[in-house]
């Protein structure tokens, strides 16, 4: 049997270039997206072969990185379920209803900024806050002249900050828990790039909602959506409580499919009891989503969503992501590419965090968004430089987070992306909207530069002391 070759830093970096390249092409060629991820995982299959790594090792690394995204997998069929119940039983037409009646337009952009990051940070789950108050702030951004994908911007990037900040979420367990911070520790490092970003992202929010939408509300438009609402749906304050729940079960601490599961139940007996929706009706919208046709033509489609079916897709895509995800960290061109390539450049702390970051967006970019290979990857890969460094890890656990989470929503092939894309009805276009992922980086390099959110590796803050970080 011939041996394995290692890559060399040329063959890393033209395997990286070309998988790539082959993504962009596709997708601007407007080739499938889930064919085009399957595409650039053959290329991945082909680098691997020209290596001489055995199939026996690929296939191990393959079941270990979708045995990863399994969690995952099981919370997007929850979440798909739960859409499919709570359009049937109410609760989704309520907020909108109620959101119509009661948001001001000239507030709508930076409110779903904030009820999005609410929901996210109680529940832990960016993916459960688009599907549930993400899609009722784009369903009231139906009724003004505000863009809708500047909303969706909002509801992602708010999502995506609660997600990142919250204890309960699952990204910001795994980066403290590979970093080996304390939970509590990470999240406050957190602070010193996440808030000053959220505080800039939130003035833009406020600022384009008002130039975009000039205030104004197509008020016949909003006439015509709520008389439908209420013509095929009880409308009730009381339906929204589902949606609270979920906020709720973060308050026990329960784990976030465990938490759903429960929201699933009461959302079922809700909808029974409310909208005297049978058993067997809740369990087809569960499965199939839900279907209706009220006669208005801009209603229906805010309606006819959810259930485990509209997430196949989703789930197909995310699967071959996975596998491309996973054969290429079998090839070891990503090890090459920090240790051989960026890790050279390195020679002071500043130029530590930013190719962190840039590494935290390569591995994302090359796993279609997969969070947790990023911030699993880039902490191996790094962890020797920052304690060689004198850099304490709850520096390297935040930055993981800055790029390896935040990044996810805007990779166009990425499956968070698809995941806004088939629930809220849109296409990229919302990405150049979602200015606070692309902000938190900025602060992530300012607190590198001037110390600030910094310590060493005993935890001494840098920013008091000056004290100097030795080199490599």
């Amino acid at each position: 049997m011939k041996e394995r070759k290692i890559p060399s830093p040329a063959f890393a970096v033209v395997s990286f270039v070309v998988i790539i390249t082959v993504l962009v092409v596709l997708i601007n060629l407007n080739v499938d997206t889930t064919m085009s991820v399957f595409a650039a995982a053959i290329i991945a299959a082909g680098c691997a072969f020209a290596l001489r790594i055995p199939w026996e090792e690929i296939e191990r690394t393959l079941l270990r990185v979708v045995s990863d995204c399994i969690p995952t997998f099981l919370i997007v069929i929850m979440v798909g379920m739960l859409v499919g119940i709570w359009m049937a039983g109410g609760t989704v037409p309520s907020l909108m209803y109620y959101g119509m009646k009661l948001i001001s337009p000239k507030i709508l952009v930076p409110l779903s900024f904030v009820l999005c990051a609410l929901s996210a940070e109680f529940t832990g789950t960016s993916f459960g806050s688009v599907a549930t108050m993400g899609l009722a702030m784009v369903g009231v951004a139906s009724t003004t002249s505000v863009p809708v994908p500047l909303v969706i911007g909002a509801v992602v990037c708010g999502a995506w900050f609660g997600d990142k900040m919250s204890p309960l979420s699952d990204t910001t367990n795994l980066a403290s828990g590979v970093s080996k911070v304390p939970l509590y520790e990470h999240i406050n490092s957190m602070l010193y790039t996440t808030i000053p970003a959220a505080v800039v992202a939130l003035v833009l929010f406020t600022v384009a909602g008002l130039v975009y939408s000039g205030g104004e509300m197509d008020a016949s438009k909003a006439e015509l959506i709520c008389s439908t609402l209420t013509a095929h749906f009880k409308i009730n304050p009381i339906l929204i409580l589902p949606a609270i729940l979920v906020l709720l079960v973060s308050v026990f601490k329960l784990p976030a499919l465990l938490g759903m599961g429960i929201t699933v139940v009461v959302s079922v007996i809700f909808a029974m009891v409310f909208q005297g929706v049978g058993l067997v009706k809740l369990m087809n919208c569960a499965a199939n989503g839900f279907s209706i046709e009220t006669g208005v033509a801009l209603v229906d489609p805010m309606l006819n969503r959810g259930g485990i079916t509209s997430m196949t897709g989703l789930l197909v895509t995310f699967m071959i992501a996975s596998v491309m995800g996973g054969i290429i960290t079998a090839t070891g061109i990503l090890d090459v590419l920090a240790k051989d390539v960026l890790l050279k450049f390195i020679k002071n702390k500043s130029v530590l965090v930013i190719t962190t970051l840039i590494y935290c967006y390569i591995v994302n970019f090359l796993t279609a968004g997969g969070q947790t290979v990023s911030i699993i990857v880039t902490e191996q890969t790094f962890e020797d430089a920052f304690d060689r460094m004198n850099i304490h890890r709850r520096v390297l656990s935040r930055t993981l987070e800055d790029a390896g989470t935040l990044s996810a929503p805007v990779v166009p092939w990425g499956v968070a992306t698809l995941f806004v894309m088939s629930t809220l009805g849109c296409g990229t276009e919302y990405i150049k909207f979602a200015w606070f992922i692309f902000i938190v980086p900025i602060f992530s390099i300012l607190c590198a530069v001037t110390g600030i959110g910094m310590w060493d590796r005993e935890g001494n803050p840098l920013w008091k002391k000056g004290k100097k970080v030795a080199k490599v």
